[in-house]
């Protein structure tokens, strides 16, 4: 047996569901800008500078609509190709490869330093989880002896 499961059935108050968002159209929704409560001091960007923006109209068509808008953004796009350029000085990188320790300590895995505690030995970190494993398998292959001298 089926139960319906809209809550608002038998109530004054309308569904809230997919048909409820539908324009009166029929037509299906789309993506749209909502300007947020306040922004209308900075005013909107005019279609030829989104055009511009995009590559799609020239530079002159976009000063034509608005100046200080192509200025920004003009003045963005040699700020970032100004960074994109930038590298490390090469005294920079050496001085980082001569801070680093020349014997680098053996790596724990993330599972050990969760459980809280490894033991190293040698150059092989011993974390709980692969102690363990390893006296299953120690049990394992005393059984295996077993049954093959038995």
């Amino acid at each position: 047996m089926l139960e319906p499961n809209n809550t608002n059935e038998g109530t004054e108050r309308p569904s809230l569901g997919r048909e409820a968002a539908r324009p009166a159209s029929g037509a299906p929704l789309a993506d749209r800008e909502v300007p947020l409560p306040g922004s209308e001091a900075f005013g909107t960007t005019p279609a030829a500078v989104h055009a511009w923006l995009d590559g799609e109209a020239t530079e002159a068509d976009a000063r034509a609509a608005d100046a200080k808008q192509v200025a920004l953004w003009s003045r963005i796009a040699d700020e970032t190709n100004a960074r994109r350029r930038m590298t490390t000085p090469s005294y920079v990188q050496q001085r980082i490869m001569d801070a680093l320790p020349e014997a680098r300590p053996a790596m724990a895995t993330a599972s050990s330093v969760a459980a809280g505690t490894t033991a190293t030995v040698g150059r092989i970190v011993m974390t709980p989880i692969v102690a363990m494993m390893a006296a299953a398998g120690f049990i394992a292959l005393g059984f295996l002896l077993a049954s093959l001298l038995a």
